[in-house]
């Protein structure tokens, strides 16, 4: 499957260095080895448009979530994130550049290769000349809905003018509807997002394949609480109001994180959970573990419907970004990641190509290859043809799946045999770890 969603074919590939040299017959040509891929599939290597690896560059880590999945090109810095935020406290209004390289918006910056820029309303307004200059230079205009909750589409509606205003290719990310009741919201946005297509717009967007999305502790308490004292009164209406907006919510929000071995009994447990276990209201038991783990305590919240995932998926424009970094394989005893970050692309094929049958296995390979590379300008990457970058995933399409689960994230996918990064074979089935570079493939 070449990446651009038409009709599977076989044929014999052949890698030089980096490159692709010949898509073809190759049995007169010597190798020094031969892989027999016969019951297999070859896709391009998947691209994670919307990776935040850019929060974790100066911890030790691997790559290892990441390419065990087929992920082997990550654009960083989208949803306004940057390594150098705390490096740049005038960034020009609150502007990130999605190369993981750059932080303020720059001309420079931009020069040197960025190929997106990305605004997160709410968070500061735009620069005129950063804008400018990313018109110029063609890349497109990443946006962080400003809400995704009570107002989708006057949110939507606000990216949409700005794309207009600025004339430039609009990217959504991770468009979706938490917390909704109204299951048509989500179908009425897309809508809209086509008829702007329609009028000539060029619009995307990229959603990971999940119910659950994570947030910190923090967010679930109005932001006048930060500044009172935790035992007044006024603390206590704050809580009745964060009732007021979770309502029964409770248990399906998880903790996912922990100080050390004390709390390890809480650790993946559901707010409701954790107050039956304290004898506390779930507000209560909030604020507790507020005081007791901090306001960046990561949770999981299972806040979006499946059926509207699909919906997102099913638009010709949606690809896939899993919106967390890369982890290693080892688990860490007091925080759980999301399962996105080990198994979102297999996910894909998995649940809505086999399963529920939302896409094609050939139109699913060109949502994870050819259209971000197209969408981002990425040369020589999402496809498999001559000259292009040896970026590619061997699968199996009966046995690729995720086994990621929220209680156990940290599990490599099934039926992925082989990745390759610029025609250095990197992972493969039954080796166990990420391979070194250049480490070759057994045959499956």
């Amino acid at each position: 499957m070449d990446g651009g969603g038409g009709k599977r074919f076989s044929t014999d590939i052949a890698l030089i260095g980096e490159r692709i040299a010949r898509v073809g017959d190759c049995s007169g040509l010597e190798a020094r080895q031969r892989i027999d891929a016969r019951a297999l599939v070859l896709a391009p290597g998947f691209i994670d448009v919307h990776a935040h690896s850019e929060q974790r560059w100066f911890e030790p880590r691997s790559s290892a979530g990441s390419l065990a999945q087929g992920i082997t090109t990550a654009i960083e810095g989208a949803c306004n994130r940057s390594f150098l935020a705390e490096q740049a406290a005038d960034l020009r209004g609150s502007l990130r550049l999605n190369l993981a390289l750059v932080a303020p918006a720059q001309r420079e910056e931009i020069e040197r290769g960025a190929c997106g820029i990305s605004v997160r309303f709410g968070a500061g307004a735009p620069s005129e000349e950063a804008l400018r200059v990313a018109k110029n230079a063609g890349i497109p205009l990443v946006v962080h809905l400003r809400d995704r909750e009570r107002d989708l589409l006057a949110a939507l509606d606000e990216a949409i003018a700005l794309a207009r205003r600025t004339e430039m290719a609009l990217h959504i990310s991770h468009l979706s509807y938490a917390y909704g009741e109204d299951r048509a919201l989500v179908h009425v946005a897309l809508e809209r997002l086509d008829a702007e297509r329609g009028r000539g717009m060029p619009i995307s967007c990229d959603l990971f394949p999940y119910i659950a999305d994570d947030e910190p502790l923090g967010a679930l308490f109005p932001p006048a609480m930060r500044a009172l004292p935790r035992s007044d009164e006024t603390t206590l209406a704050a809580m009745l109001h964060a009732r007021l907006q979770y309502g029964e919510r409770w248990g399906r929000i998880s903790l996912r994180a922990v100080r050390d071995e004390r709390g390890i009994a809480e650790l993946g447990a559901s707010i409701e959970a954790i107050a039956a276990r304290r004898r506390l209201s779930p507000e209560r038991t909030a604020l507790a573990l507020l005081e007791e783990l901090g306001a960046e305590t990561p949770l999981l919240h299972r806040c979006l419907n499946e059926d509207d995932v699909a919906a997102v998926l099913s638009a010709e424009f949606a690809c896939i970004g899993i919106a967390d970094a890369s982890y290693p394989f080892t688990e860490d005893p007091f925080r759980l990641a999301h399962p996105r970050a080990f198994g979102s692309f297999p996910r894909l094929f998995a649940r809505f190509v086999r399963m529920r049958r939302t896409l094609t296995f050939e139109e699913a390979v060109r949502r994870c290859s050819a259209l971000p590379a197209r969408i981002f300008g990425l040369r020589d990457r999402g496809e498999i043809r001559e000259g292009a970058f040896a970026d590619l995933v061997l699968f199996d399409e009966r046995a690729i799946a995720d086994t990621a689960t929220y209680e156990r994230p940290a599990q490599a996918p099934a039926g992925i045999h082989g990745v390759f990064v610029n025609g250095s074979a990197v992972y493969g089935a039954g080796m166990g770890e990420i391979a070194y570079p250049g480490r070759i493939l057994e045959r499956p």
